[in-house]
């Protein structure tokens, strides 16, 4: 996640530490899916919550805020996300679909479920970012045929690599008056091992078997899908990038407006009805 984003979630996290009450409503806004018809208009739902969709459609995907593999109360997961995309990919009457993102990242864990779509879309996907970090990043350029800024100003893209943090929090315990004992046998000499080490200070190995393969992982994914990239410092090593800066950099594919999206997934339709 990008780090510069977290601060941002302070308030919350205190009133949650302090047991205040916390609700999120889910409005119609907040959605992860939402559909249109081939003239623009919006198509909402019945008094059971069901759709009738037409040929021709779009479906929206929402991607907005810290993303976790697994939805809850507070947020949609990834594998709430990537329901959503499998539902407009199988959908007979839904054309193509446009993921919005907006967001500094999630957990490792959720990009399982984006990779695996990656591997039975058929229809095609395209990209309007704003916020588009980190795992949103990596995301993005595994479902997505294209990455389009939706503007110059606040769109922000990259902070390709991983993080890992934990508080220890076992002096405050011991200052309480609790005392911690881990115990394990010869038979499980390197159970939590790189973990018990990051706990001393030594962080060598959690670095080289957790952290380094996801980041080369990370790395090696945004390669594929912009082989033009320009390979200037920090472009894989965690900087961020304004939507300007991204092209010239070729981390993403263009800036435009929705209409501009759908003027290219329409050619890609066209492309793909011209091949069969």
């Amino acid at each position: 996640m990008d780090v510069h984003s977290i601060a941002s979630y302070a308030p919350l996290i205190v009133k949650l530490m302090e047991g205040d009450a916390v609700s999120k409503q889910m409005d119609q806004e907040a959605r992860v899916i939402g559909f249109e018809d081939k003239n623009g208009r919006a198509i909402l739902p019945d008094d059971e919550g069901a759709y009738d969709i037409p040929k021709g459609s779009v479906a929206h995907i929402n991607m907005i805020g810290p993303v976790m593999k697994y939805g809850d109360w507070c947020t949609y997961g990834a594998d709430d996300i990537v329901r959503a995309l499998r539902m407009a990919n199988g959908h007979p009457n839904i054309k193509y679909s446009v993921l919005h993102t907006d967001g500094p990242g999630g957990a490792v864990s959720a990009i399982g479920p984006f990779r695996q779509f990656a591997k039975e879309k058929v229809k095609p996907v395209g990209v309007h970012a704003d916020a588009c970090m980190s795992l949103h990043f990596f995301a993005a350029h595994s479902v997505g045929d294209f990455v389009y800024a939706d503007n110059d100003v606040s769109a922000r893209f990259g902070s390709v690599g991983i993080v890992s943090s934990f508080i220890d929090s076992r002096p405050v315990l011991e200052e309480k008056g609790y005392k911690l004992h881990e115990i394990y046998p010869k038979e499980s000499e390197h159970k939590n091992e790189a973990f018990r080490l990051a706990l001393e200070g030594k962080y060598d190995m959690i670095k080289k078997e957790h952290l380094s393969p996801v980041a080369i992982k990370f790395q090696d994914a945004i390669r594929a899908a912009m082989p033009n990239l320009v390979e200037e410092t920090g472009v894989l090593t965690g900087k961020t990038f304004s939507a300007e800066k991204s092209l010239e950099l070729n981390l993403i594919h263009g800036i435009g407006s929705i209409e501009d999206v759908f003027e290219r997934l329409e050619m890609l339709v066209e492309l793909k009805n011209y091949k069969n």
